[in-house]
């Protein structure tokens, strides 16, 4: 795995009102890594993933992509440079067909006045990615809830991006769901070469996927390492658990 840089958060700080959501937090994403971010609820990771694709503008500190300083940058910009998220709550077209939901996405990636003949075919293989080759004719709002979040991601994936931020894609899933969901993130990376964060409360998902885990708590970050490191470490275990050695 390449050890370059391709996203950068320096020292970013989001406040609401008084309320620092973010406090200085900063990390570096390596090309091509798998990233966990995780923490108790309300400690941040939702804003991180939307200081970084556009949708908070931070008061303090900055994003970089690829050397590009993205920060002050919209939703719809931050997209075309590389950068695609699945949002918690999922909102497909429901009246439009699984194809369709990704057909949105996959024209939006292709640059003003390019070619648009091989988008279908992309957007056929994304879905046959995400296991819903089957469902593909079938209007949003008739699938599953894991149906829906393979949906989500794949039209994320239908952006083109370099850098794919997926927010809880596991939550309200089976244990079985749960494992189907690991293996087409694992085949995601695989077949597009993508950096991949996401922020999970399924933690055998977290430790059993990701390469390097970011923990946030109270809108800072306070650790950060492999799996092991940080399920060994006594802060994360005190600010995330709650007590130590409790569940």
């Amino acid at each position: 795995m390449s050890q370059e840089n391709i996203l950068v958060i320096d020292n970013v700080t989001k406040r609401f009102g008084g309320l620092r959501a973010l406090n200085k937090v900063s990390v570096n994403v390596r090309k091509g890594e798998i990233l966990g971010l995780i923490g108790p609820n309300g400690s941040g990771k939702t804003t991180l993933f939307n200081v970084i694709s556009g949708f908070y503008h931070p008061e303090e500190g900055s994003v970089n992509l690829r050397g590009e300083d993205i920060t002050d940058l919209k939703p719809h910009q931050i997209a075309r440079k590389g950068i695609g998220r699945t949002f918690q709550i999922v909102r497909p077209f429901g009246d439009m067909s699984v194809l369709d939901n990704v057909l949105v996405s996959g024209l939006f990636s292709v640059p003003r006045g390019g070619k648009t003949e091989k988008v279908q075919d992309r957007c056929r293989r994304i879905l046959e990615i995400a296991d819903l080759t089957e469902k593909i004719n079938v209007p949003a709002d008739g699938l599953s809830i894991a149906e829906k979040r393979r949906l989500e991601i794949a039209r994320a994936l239908a952006l083109d991006p370099q850098i794919l931020l997926l927010d809880e894609t596991m939550a309200g899933l089976t244990h079985h769901e749960v494992d189907h969901a690991l293996g087409i993130t694992s085949k995601i990376r695989k077949e597009f070469g993508l950096t991949i964060i996401f922020v999970e409360h399924v933690m055998r998902a977290i430790m059993a996927i990701s390469e390097r885990i970011v923990v946030l708590s109270e809108g800072a970050k306070i650790a950060e390492g492999s799996p092991k490191e940080v399920s060994e470490n006594e802060q994360v275990l005190t600010a995330y658990l709650g007590q130590r050695g409790k569940k």
